[in-house]
């Protein structure tokens, strides 16, 4: 089977998020499974950076621009010794610093940058005389892609749409409706338009033949009007192409048992490498060493509101009345990162802050913490909690998305749990969570049992990637679930 995978992000190359770290996986894990499996990405200037060799595929390739005719290079390398991945460039679009925006936002073009995107791969396909069996679409910036398969421009093959977060619409302003370049019978309400807009979201939910999302329980929450963001009820009628798909986490970059970002290597066998851990994370962010008698609470997140970050500014002055230390990785919104400095100054021994990213540090923080802590208003599928189970540091989360479906509360499972969960958004809810897992910490006999269980759960990509390789062979045999 041929499967061409188009995104706007793809590890290590250029990544924003999960996203990319599931563009930087998927693909291998299928090829593994006996796909032939290629890549395309926008010519980032990072991108371009990080990519060890490249060649100039195809020059001035021509892509329809609205009425305009723009041209873009292609080029070839590799994601993978078996994964070919082509980047589409046009300066113009994609030699910038940033991604997706820069310090003071989003780029202001960015509709008519994943526009020409989405357009440059029929052209591409039809360049190189290829013509995938599968072609799987990630989010707004590909969403086009599903309409322009559906308009006929690559006869034979089959679109499928991953949604890997529904908050991001991809709206079209009327002013730049011109450049989507479809006939009229696709603007309308059962089409792209969307209040007076045009979605690129809604582009792929309407004419995917199926539609993939990150987790079961998102496939349901997206579905209703709290998380459909103005399309639950389409996302509803068409609840017979949906699926929901756990993401994988991938073993050979996040496992203890030989992770190089740490001080001390460890396995559910033998924990003596965790304690070690926690004593170089302490010593990293200058902490109190009598937090090694205390749990340490610790989070590598987005500092924005649908991570919860103003649950956790609400509930802090309850979290340190516990007597734990807490440490934070991340940035965002400078509301939360002002609000996060002051309580580092009030609990400079106890309070461990970095703002950034810090790959190596993010490895520290969860093989050195006691506790993981994701209080996240919503989470489509999210990784770190996965990640935090590997590495035998328990989780605290909200029960929404995939948090609701990777992590077991005891109150769930007699005789077995890997985490506790809380399902009200309030503060009060997230501080009884943690105030839950601090009893359970007294318990050493209980926390070891909990680790252990946590540590044998398997999140491997190969797990999900079959389940993809099953959705494909059920589209092109034109099954309807």
């Amino acid at each position: 089977m041929n499967i061409m995978i188009i995104a706007s992000e793809a590890a290590p190359l250029a990544t924003a998020g999960g996203l990319g770290d599931v563009i930087g996986s998927l693909p291998i894990a299928l090829t593994e499974l006996g796909c032939r499996v290629s890549v395309v990405l926008p010519a980032y200037r990072p991108a371009l950076k990080r990519i060890k060799e490249w060649e100039v595929r195809i020059e001035d390739l021509p892509v329809a621009l609205g009425k305009r005719n723009v041209t873009g290079d292609i080029l070839l390398g590799q994601l993978d010794p078996d994964v070919p991945i082509y980047l589409v460039r046009r300066d113009e679009f994609f030699d910038r610093n940033g991604i997706y925006g820069a310090d003071k936002g989003e780029y202001f073009d960015n509709p008519e940058r994943y526009v020409f995107f989405s357009h440059s791969i029929p052209a591409l396909c039809s360049a190189l005389s290829f013509r995938p069996d599968i072609i799987l679409a990630n989010d707004w910036q590909t969403g086009l892609v599903m309409a322009l398969l559906d308009h006929g421009v690559l006869p034979g093959s089959a679109g499928i749409f991953a949604i890997h977060n529904m908050g991001y619409l991809g709206l079209v302003p009327r002013e730049g409706v011109g450049n989507i370049g479809l006939p009229d019978k696709y603007y309308r309400m059962e089409g792209l338009e969307f209040y007076g807009q045009m979605s690129l979201l809604k582009a792929g939910i309407v004419y995917a033949k199926k539609i993939v999302t990150v987790s079961p329980a998102y496939a349901l929450e997206i579905q209703t009007p709290e998380l459909g963001f103005g399309l639950d009820g389409l996302m509803h009628s068409i609840r017979e192409r949906l699926h929901g798909i756990l993401n994988g986490v991938d073993y050979r970059v996040w496992n203890p048992e030989t992770d190089e970002y740490l001080a001390a290597n460890y396995s559910p066998q033998n924990l003596t490498g965790k304690a070690l851990c926690k004593e170089d994370l302490l010593k990293v962010m200058e902490l109190d060493p009598g937090l090694m008698d205390r749990p340490v609470v610790g989070m590598v997140t987005r500092l924005v509101e649908q991570k919860g970050c103003s649950l956790l500014a609400e509930a802090a002055e309850k979290l340190f009345a516990m007597g734990l230390g807490l440490v934070i990785l991340g940035s965002g919104d400078d509301v939360y990162e002002s609000r996060l400095l002051d309580l580092q100054t009030r609990y400079p021994d106890r309070f461990g802050l970095k703002l950034g990213f810090d790959t190596g540090l993010a490895h520290k923080i969860i093989a050195g913490s006691d506790i993981f802590l994701i209080p996240s208003l919503y989470e489509p599928c999210g990784l770190t909690q996965m990640y935090s189970l590997k590495y035998g540091t328990i989780p605290v989360v909200r029960a929404t998305g995939g948090l609701k479906d990777t992590v077991i509360d005891p109150n769930e499972k007699a005789g077995k749990s890997t985490g506790f969960k809380f399902d009200r958004f309030q503060a009060a809810d997230l501080a009884e969570g943690v105030k839950r897992a601090l009893r359970a910490f007294e318990q050493p006999d209980l926390w070891k049992k909990m680790i252990r269980e946590g540590m044998d759960q398997d999140f491997s990509w190969r797990r999900s990637a079959n389940e993809y390789l099953d959705l494909f062979e059920r589209t092109l045999a034109g099954g309807d679930k």
